[in-house]
């Protein structure tokens, strides 16, 4: 099976051939209904920081105790969800999931009824261990495709990309909406009601029965087990900081995109702005599946990477708000093809019962480096302007494009 599941995976670019049409297989491999649930069940994942930023801001009265509690959610989530991929691996998906939905749903409601009223630290250690119980929807939606869609995986990963990108500029403007019409309060409950329905949703689905769990093997079938593939590890450590400096790029680009809007007397088009980059991203990732097999995952990094510095070289250099635009469309085109091709790196090490916690620790790459890149680029957009925040976007996109160069070599060594 490990066999099988690894050889499937490092083709599925054969599957490319077939174009927009192979979308066409997902639903009919998982049901409308998993659809769904993967998408919705992961909206919370860019809700709940900033729901708990703003009713712990606006309970506090303090940014600072609200900027911690967001921090602390986030660092919670990054390292709860490498533990919930190991725990899935070992116990299935559904258990795990099921398990995190009632903790996190029950911190969330403690947090709405605790905020402002408990003291400052247990205010922020409450969010901690909610970021930390956060069912990892995503991450764990992509080592099920690995199962039930090792032939179409190009298309299974863009859609994948597609869904994230559209969650994270829906989720924050759902937020921000619902606290200022209704409340603070109503904010983090909804957050907290999509992840009881669309989170359980997922984890019941059927085809939670498809992935395959790690066992522990007797001793006498220990030889027979295949020798680990040479310079895997270093693979996958590639990836994880390919992933972190991803996540430097879109934490950086949203605080200095905000930085700039504020800087031309338009402070509430940040987002907007950073709303451009995430189209043109989620355009070029749906046609990821018309790149021709003999343009492999190494050179797509590299090529996605450089388009990635060229746009944020241009961003560096933007005096006016066209120009962010036209910047903005360029970085995006390529960011979300790189991410795509990260994903299908890390996919293509996953072996036969440890996908999760491969792919949850590579998504909590991205909700570090997105930590890092905002409180980079905060401090250095507020002392030399949105340029200095975008030095941090620039290099971002370096670093990517030195570790895509450096893990073909990699790859070509140990092939």
């Amino acid at each position: 099976m490990g066999d099988a599941l690894k050889g499937s995976t490092m083709s599925t670019d054969t599957s490319a051939a077939r174009g927009v049409s192979a979308y066409r297989a997902l639903p009919r491999l998982a049901g409308w209904s998993y659809l769904v649930a993967t998408s919705l069940g992961r909206l919370p994942m860019s809700m709940v920081p900033l729901a708990i930023l703003t009713l712990a801001t606006s309970t506090t009265g303090s940014l600072a105790v609200g900027g911690f509690a967001s921090a602390a959610a986030a660092l919670g989530e990054a390292v709860g969800a490498p533990a919930s991929g190991a725990l899935a691996d070992r116990f299935g998906q559904r258990v795990v999931v099921l398990t995190g939905v009632v903790v996190h749903v029950t911190l969330l409601v403690a947090f709405t009824l605790g905020a402002g009223v408990l003291a400052d630290p247990a205010t922020v250690a409450l969010a901690g261990f909610a970021g930390l119980s956060l069912p990892q929807v995503g991450a764990l939606s992509r080592a099920r495709w690995l199962a039930i869609a090792p032939g179409d995986l190009p298309a299974a990963f863009a859609f994948e990309g597609v869904v994230d990108e559209t969650v994270y500029i829906f989720g924050p403007a759902l937020v921000g909406l619902t606290a200022a019409f209704v409340s603070p309060q109503i904010a983090v409950v909804l957050a907290a009601t999509l992840v009881a329905v669309f989170a359980t949703q997922f984890a019941v689905h059927a085809t939670h029965r498809r992935v395959p769990r790690r066992t522990r093997p007797a001793a006498d079938a220990i030889a027979a087990l295949p020798r680990p593939r040479p310079g895997r590890r270093m693979l996958i450590a590639v990836t994880f900081i390919g992933m972190v400096a991803m996540g430097i790029f879109f934490g950086g680009s949203q605080t200095s995109l905000t930085a700039f809007a504020e800087s031309t007397g338009i402070p509430d088009a940040g987002a907007l702005l950073y709303a451009v980059m995430a189209v043109g991203s989620a355009v070029t990732t749906v046609s990821m599946v018309l790149l021709p097999d003999r343009i492999g995952r190494w050179t797509r990094w590299s090529i996605a990477a450089a388009g990635m510095t060229v746009g944020s070289v241009f961003l560096l250099g933007a005096p006016t708000v066209p120009w962010v635009v036209g910047a903005a469309l360029v970085a995006g085109a390529f960011q979300g093809p790189l991410l795509l091709t990260i994903y299908s790196v890390a996919g293509s090490l996953a072996e036969a019962g440890r996908a999760g916690i491969l792919m949850t620790l590579t998504a909590s790459g991205v909700v570090l480096g997105i930590g890092a890149g905002a409180a980079i680029a905060g401090p250095l957009a507020e002392h030399a302007g949105a340029a200095g925040g975008f030095t941090i976007v620039v290099g971002a996109s370096v670093v990517l494009l030195a570790i895509g160069g450096a893990g073909a070599l990699v790859s070509r060594r140990h092939r």
